[in-house]
């Protein structure tokens, strides 16, 4: 089971990156990562019911039902420094998972946050309810290909999952009243039509840590073409936060 939901892409032995895919994704999508993150920097990725090499169960149709999913899995992944990072509906999920294991005792460093509006802020939309078209044209207009769903076969594969996403995001409800303790970083295209920057400005809202917002040019997909650029802020703000925890380790030994 741990190995069908957390998918390890790179082995590391210092610290490890958790990445949480967008509606209708799957962990096959950050494959590409591996190449740009540090040696020591282990790399795993989320496979949801019904997604990618889980393609024959069922899916899941609940935000929480997921993250209660993960995070009762959790506690097999290496006890050592995570950093979470969730796109889209990958965000929330991210988010709502690093809730239920801070209050389990084990709180996360940080997390990146991309392309989605804050837990607290509601899309209204309702595409899950709508027909096949009009998810299909939704998808396209995110950056996906409408070549890629003219296949009978393939539409009938990916539909469904698409729809179970679609439900989960647009009926996903939390009112912030409880806080993160870790920092919040939040990434977004400027193009971006889902979220503008100044909506994911407000994502400071749900952390007593710190805070910082990050524009990269593109749209709601910006980090297919900006992956290398994306991921070296990652990285420089991952070695300056356990650079500043090595010191206070060696300040407090003292």
């Amino acid at each position: 089971m741990i190995e069908r939901l957390f998918r390890l892409i790179k082995p590391g032995t210092r610290q490890q990156m958790v990445c949480f895919h967008h509606a209708g994704g799957s962990a096959e999508y950050f494959l590409p990562w591996k190449t740009d993150l540090p040696p020591d920097t282990a790399l795993y990725a989320i496979q949801l019911p019904g997604h990618g090499g889980r393609i024959n169960e069922s899916l899941l149709h609940n935000l929480h039902q997921m993250a209660d999913v993960i995070a009762q899995s959790y506690v097999y992944l290496p006890a050592r420094d995570t950093f979470f990072f969730g796109h889209s509906m990958g965000a929330a999920l991210a988010f709502e998972v690093a809730l239920r294991l801070q209050k389990a005792g084990r709180g996360i460093t940080t997390l990146y946050v991309s392309g989605r509006l804050p837990p607290h802020k509601n899309t209204n939309t309702d595409f899950y309810r709508q027909s096949d078209v009009s998810i299909l044209n939704k998808i396209t207009q995110l950056g996906g290909s409408a070549l890629d769903y003219q296949q009978p076969e393939l539409k009938d594969l990916l539909l469904p999952i698409f729809r179970a996403d679609f439900t989960a995001i647009e009926t996903y409800q939390r009112q912030c009243t409880e806080l993160l303790n870790c920092s919040v970083m939040a990434c977004v295209g400027e193009q971006d039509t889902e979220v503008s920057v100044r909506q994911m400005s407000e994502w400071c809202q749900v952390t007593k840590g710190a805070f910082r917002l990050q524009v990269f040019p593109g749209g709601h997909f910006y980090l297919n073409h900006a992956q290398k650029r994306l991921l070296a802020f990652i990285n420089q703000s991952v070695a300056a936060q356990q650079s500043s925890k090595e010191c206070k380790e060696y300040h407090d030994e003292i």
